[in-house]
């Protein structure tokens, strides 16, 4: 009955934790295309925080952040394809754009990240002088704090002494309520044929011990592991 009481009790306060991905490579394209040395852009990456927002969290602050992150996880793609991307039997060396050079061009025709998100990837690839571009788009919906996931976790390792064995002193936490739920899609499309010629989805959760900036980094290497380009030396 206790053990049945202190399950109750974790279920109650704990989310359990998933994570997915799925990956299209469009292969028809691959076999018609010959992608070899051609430019891709990595576009700015837009971001949209939902859910349970920390106090304070105003309008600007929010847009402010949401623009902040989307340039780290952009330059965090680009680094990743400079150094994790690598060679392979069916992969094609691309030229990757500089994105320092691509938010440049972009901020010289007067548009923003911001701006940039809400308008089709194939023109700015265009307007970029690219041959492919990456879009990305990540939402991260919060659900608590670190500190309240790691507060749970505390205690389900005191219901664990309470209701477990006697001799049992261990407080480390013994689960991690998550934090968010993070959801990362990407596209990377022929600009001149508006084809897709890779589609990347992941679905997964961040908590006290795994942040979602180590998730979102984790899903980027898992993304261009699995892709069909890499950056040319």
């Amino acid at each position: 009955m206790k053990r049945v009481l202190a399950g109750t009790l974790l279920v109650a306060a704990v989310v359990l934790q998933s994570c997915s991905s799925q990956v299209y490579n469009n292969k028809t394209y691959l076999e018609q295309t010959n992608i070899e040395g051609k430019k891709i852009a990595v576009l700015p990456v837009e971001v949209e925080l939902t859910g349970r927002l920390p106090k304070g969290m105003t309008s600007s602050k929010k847009d402010q952040l949401e623009t902040e992150e989307g340039k780290l996880i952009q330059n965090q793609l680009f680094g990743q394809y400079l150094y994790k991307s690598k060679k392979g039997k069916k992969r094609k060396a691309v030229d990757l754009m500089n994105v320092d050079r691509i938010n440049s061009i972009l901020l010289e025709k007067g548009i923003d990240s911001r701006e940039a998100w809400a308008m089709d990837p194939d023109s700015l690839g265009q307007l970029l002088g690219a041959d492919m571009v990456l879009k990305v788009r990540v939402k991260k919906d919060r659900i608590m704090s670190e500190t309240a996931s790691l507060g749970i976790g505390v205690a389900g390792a005191v219901l664990d002494n309470i209701f477990g064995k006697a001799d049992n002193t261990n407080t480390s936490p013994t689960n991690a309520p998550k934090t968010y739920n993070l959801f990362l899609d990407a596209t990377l499309t022929d600009v001149n044929t508006h084809v897709v010629i890779t589609k990347f989805s992941h679905t997964g959760d961040a908590n006290w011990n795994r942040r979602p900036e180590e998730v979102i980094e984790s899903s980027g290497r898992k993304m261009v592991r699995k892709g069909v380009v890499y950056a040319k030396n």
